[in-house]
């Protein structure tokens, strides 16, 4: 697979590709060689991607690091390959910078790509989209540990996360079973307690906080403002009203509380009972 066959499996949008393709078309792939091997640990990540973002200059929409970033999805096909994972499993994976590249476009009017800083994820094969989640191998305290993480796109509903936990389950037991009997854990704003009584007991998002044992709470997080509302520089007053959930949010930030965050663990077998 090269990159314009990338590019096209993923559905990123003709004018991101244009500018995507164009720009690899003419880009000299060793100014950035140094930084490669720097995408492929946790530890090098962040200084991995400014290093990138040094070279490549001014980049106003994103799209040269895109570009470059792409390119080593191109490498990462590969190694699915390698190991045998399902090319549905790369392509649904690879598809989180088109669901940000089109997120921006709906937000701010043009189409952009300000997510490199969480790409190596994606293309260190540390973090893949299995069904309606992903999930990200990660060592914590060194423990192994499995964090799931909830797509803006992600299908909320009982049968579809149970299938996710499942699929992803045999999936690591499979390629990684290192972290085969691993917690799985989540850290959102979709596990605070404050949702709970905002929301009916038969809310989807009710339902997902259910099926983890809440193991802290952060009141002081205010990453739902971003995800709900799909920006951070309005005022509470100018926040849209689209949705119940955005005017039930609104409503309480306008009275002077928040919504905060949950950190849990998965219980092991959520869906039973």
């Amino acid at each position: 697979m090269n990159l314009q066959e990338v590019c096209a499996c993923i559905g990123l949008p003709d004018q991101m590709k244009r500018k995507v393709l164009e720009f690899a078309g003419g880009f000299d792939e060793t100014t950035t060689e140094p930084f490669i091997d720097a995408l492929n640990a946790p530890s090098t990540w962040e200084k991995a991607v400014k290093d990138i973002a040094e070279v490549l200059g001014d980049d106003p929409d994103g799209s040269k690091m895109l570009s470059c970033m792409l390119l080593r999805a191109v490498d990462a096909h590969k190694e699915y390959g390698k190991r045998g994972i399902s090319e549905t499993i790369f392509i649904d994976t690879m598809k989180f910078c088109t669901r940000f590249v089109e997120e921006h476009y709906e937000v701010h009017g043009a189409y952009a790509f300000v997510w490199g800083w969480w790409f190596p994820r994606q293309l260190s094969l540390h973090e893949f989209r299995i069904g309606a989640l992903e999930y990200e191998m990660i060592e914590k305290e060194d423990k192994k540990l499995i964090n799931v993480h909830i797509p803006a796109d992600a299908d909320m509903g009982r049968e579809s996360l149970r299938k996710s936990y499942e699929d992803a389950r045999a999936f690591f037991k499979q390629y990684y079973p290192e972290y085969g009997e691993s917690d799985m854990v989540c850290d959102s704003w979709l596990l605070s307690p404050v949702l709970a009584e905002l929301l009916p007991e038969n809310s989807n998002i009710v339902r997902f906080q259910k099926a983890f044992d809440l193991i802290r709470e952060d009141e002081t997080n205010d990453s739902s403002i971003r995800w709900v509302y799909g920006r951070t520089d309005l005022p509470i007053h100018d926040l849209p009203e689209h949705t119940s959930l955005q005017r039930k949010i609104k409503t309480r930030l306008l009275d002077g509380g928040s919504i905060g965050a949950g950190y849990g663990t998965l219980q092991r077998n959520p869906w039973k009972g």
